[in-house]
């Protein structure tokens, strides 16, 4: 046994008799194996008899010696499984469904933990994570401290969860960390909590009668509409049948002698339908009626006066049964606009049939003037077609659609593919001049002055200086080395691991990358920079972004970037790189696919002399873009928080403010 990790448990006990850890559990959980057994109502501890962790074992021991010793009561904080609620809060059943409502809207699994204090205080705590950003997972917690609040809190995650899971279309609420780390539920902009849930659902129903009103009285509108262009199709069908008919009685006459006479001298037929006829078309109406009423049923008298009748009850029941009502008429409006577009079309080619069919005729009818006229007509070879051929007005543009990049999803798969384009177009000066911008930025910003300061030259200085003495610290005796070996300082290739790949290739050299020698002096250093920098301009035009994605930088401005910014495309790397900050300013950069950007991508850091290199962007998500080839502008703002951890016992809230930019090419 570790005497020195016996102390230290001893030392943390303490503390938790004061303070309970934020994520209740602590790192050495592994320590306890504590069950509870309901049989015989004991509590047991298993341990490894094989392993070096025992001192949980070892501290119950001395504990339970000290209190028969002492003849006291004492207290340890151990978390113990098997131990069934006691209840105070919810039931076990309301509490393994408030798991679920969670995971609807977090996508992820809470832990839910009774706690029970030295002071006897019992509570109820709820610890989770959930996305608050692109790609951003924070944790929250709830606090329960009586039966009351864990209640209200259950009946509206529950309320929540019924209305997105029954109508998702609907009723999507996103979750937000609030100040308190708690979480909270937005509807749009609205924060929905238990006391504002009765009121929201009343708005809500009012809204949707309000909508199931309007939308009944289109359907009553477009009724009329609807059947007064039936009857007009209809008239306009039988009126080109009987055009149709008279021309293909002519066509078919014009093929014989006898049948050109005959048809010349014919007397006008009456029109006049049959009574077989009409009683055929009635009982087809008939039929067309039954089954158009059938198809475009809206609601019955007592249906309409339940849902739109004064409503004394406003509930999740009666809102989703307003909801499906509404869902249904909508149904039926839509499937009515689409019958009302296709008789319209029908009409408008009727009318050009029509036109077609009127025009001939009338042509026919004009060579009826003398029987040799009529026949040198019948003669002609070339004849007005019936109808002309129907034209799509509407022309169909078919854009392509676009892939929306999703880091997480597609980071594997566009890494690779940026990873061996850009081993193809960059030569070796090429990626050091790359990879020299993220190592010394604030060199690369002295390189833009035509006249260097005292204090440039002081901070290249200061830069030249750490960079040897981290060379030296890594190196130890073997600092020389890199002056005369270079990178063949060591003759056996080791192996080394990348995204869980092993490889034999080496990371570039700093010293190499800066041309950092022993004689170089703060003004070489400078200028190397400036040559690099001219490099980096040029290299810029050779890449290009494979899809349209967004870029993210952080800062503590409210401006947008300019010139040369190295920038990120995970959301969630970028807040990591400044952490000591409680406010941060996250500018959103939407890049379009064929905008020139260059990519930190495995090959920028590591030699690949072994063909060994695993391919992808592993290292980091950076990418370099040239602000001064664009213009942006601001198209959005927005607000979210994260919780971040600063101890076991302690956390604080950041503010994060989103700029979000449109990026176009400069004309």
């Amino acid at each position: 046994m570790d005497l020195k990790k016996l102390q230290e448990l001893e030392k943390r006990q303490e503390i938790y008799k004061e303070k309970i850890p934020y994520e209740v559990k602590y790192s050495d959980n592994f320590v306890w194996q504590i069950f509870y057994s309901e049989p015989s109502d004991r509590y047991f501890m298993l341990f490894p008899s094989n392993e070096n962790a025992v001192e949980g074992l070892f501290y119950i021991i001395k504990k339970k010696i000290e209190t028969q010793r002492l003849r006291k009561k004492e207290l340890i904080y151990v978390p113990i499984c098997q131990l069934d609620y006691e209840k105070t809060f919810l039931k076990k059943s309301e509490i393994e469904d408030l798991e679920n409502y969670l995971w609807l809207f977090t996508k992820e699994w809470p832990a839910i933990y009774e706690v029970h204090t030295a002071n006897d205080d019992t509570t109820l705590q709820v610890v989770g994570t959930t996305e608050v950003f692109e790609n951003v997972k924070t944790t929250y917690k709830m606090v329960f401290h009586s039966k009351e609040e864990a209640q209200r809190e259950f009946k509206r995650i529950k309320a929540l969860f019924i209305l997105q899971s029954e109508k998702p279309k609907e009723y999507q609420f996103k979750t937000v960390i609030n100040e308190l780390g708690e979480l909270d539920f937005f509807f749009g902009i609205k924060n929905i909590n238990y006391s504002n849930l009765t009121d929201f659902i009343k708005q809500e129903y009012a809204m949707k009668k309000l909508e199931l009103e309007n939308v009944l009285n289109e359907i009553m509108s477009h009724e009329e509409s609807l059947e007064m262009l039936k009857q007009t199709v209809k008239r306009q069908t039988e009126e080109y049948m009987q055009k149709e008919k008279q021309i293909v009685t002519f066509l078919e006459c014009k093929k014989t002698f006898f049948g050109r006479v005959k048809y010349f001298f014919q007397s006008k037929k009456s029109t006049k339908k049959t009574k077989e006829q009409k009683i055929k078309e009635l009982v087809e109406d008939k039929k067309l009626k039954s089954e158009e009423e059938k198809a475009s049923v809206t609601m019955t008298n007592e249906e309409y006066q339940e849902l739109l009748g004064k409503q004394t009850q406003y509930t999740i029941e009666t809102l989703l049964k307003i909801s499906e009502a509404l869902e249904k008429q909508e149904q039926i409006y839509k499937n009515m606009q689409m019958d009302l577009k296709a008789l319209e079309n029908k009409k408008e080619n009727l009318d050009r049939r029509i036109k077609n069919a009127t025009l001939y005729i009338n042509e026919i009818e004009s060579h009826k003037k003398s029987i040799f006229d009529f026949w040198k007509y019948t003669n002609k070879d070339d004849v007005n077609l019936l109808t002309e051929s129907e034209k799509n007005e509407e022309k169909q543009t078919k854009e392509k659609i676009k892939k929306a990049f999703q880091y997480a999803e597609d980071i594997e798969e566009i890494g690779k593919k940026i990873d061996l384009r850009q081993e193809e177009i960059f030569g070796e000066a090429e990626k050091n001049a790359i990879l020299a911008l993220q190592l010394s930025p604030e060199i690369f910003t002295i390189a833009e002055k035509e006249k260097l300061l005292k204090k440039d030259i002081t901070l290249a200085e200061k830069t030249l200086k750490n960079f040897r003495k981290e060379e030296q610290n890594t190196q130890g005796e073997e600092f020389n080395d890199f002056a005369i070996f270079g990178n063949r300082a060591e003759t056996q290739k080791k192996l080394y691991t990348l995204n869980n790949t092993k490889h034999r290739e080496t990371k570039r050299n700093p010293f190499q990358v800066l041309n950092i020698t022993e004689e170089t002096t703060a003004i070489d250093f400078i200028e190397n920079v400036k040559n690099y920098k001219t490099l980096l301009k040029e290299s810029m035009e050779k890449m290009t972004v494979p899809v349209d994605m967004p870029v993210y930088i952080l800062n503590d401005k409210t401006e947008p970037a300019r010139n040369l910014e190295l920038v990120y495309m995970n959301a969630k790397e970028t807040l990591q790189s400044q952490e000591n900050l409680e406010t941060l300013n996250l500018h959103k950069y939407d890049l379009k696919e064929g905008m020139h950007a260059i990519f930190y991508s495995n090959i920028i850091y590591y030699n690949n002399e072994n063909q060994t290199l695993p391919r992808g962007m592993n290292v980091t998500s950076k990418v370099l873009v040239d602000f001064d080839k664009y213009e942006v502008k601001l198209i959005g703002r927005k607000d979210f928080r994260i919780n971040e951890m600063l101890n076991e016992f302690e956390n604080r809230m950041k503010l994060v403010h989103v700029y979000e930019y449109d990026v176009q090419v400069k004309k």
